[in-house]
């Protein structure tokens, strides 16, 4: 699957909730860090990054 829809009318129940849970988590983080939403988003793209070289 190389693209992701995260509309809860058009995706599976685990794919939305995974959506909905790292959202969450995020804001989370925002709120106890007060990082930007610029620096979340690369450490989700160094998170993606090291999961593509190493693998879960």
């Amino acid at each position: 699957m190389t693209q992701f829809q995260f509309d809860d009318s058009e995706t599976s129940g685990i794919w939305w909730s995974t959506n909905v849970s790292i959202r969450d988590l995020c804001v989370e983080l925002k709120e106890d860090t007060s990082c930007n939403d610029n620096e979340i988003v690369e450490l989700l793209r160094s998170i993606a990054k090291s999961i593509e070289l190493n693998g879960l």
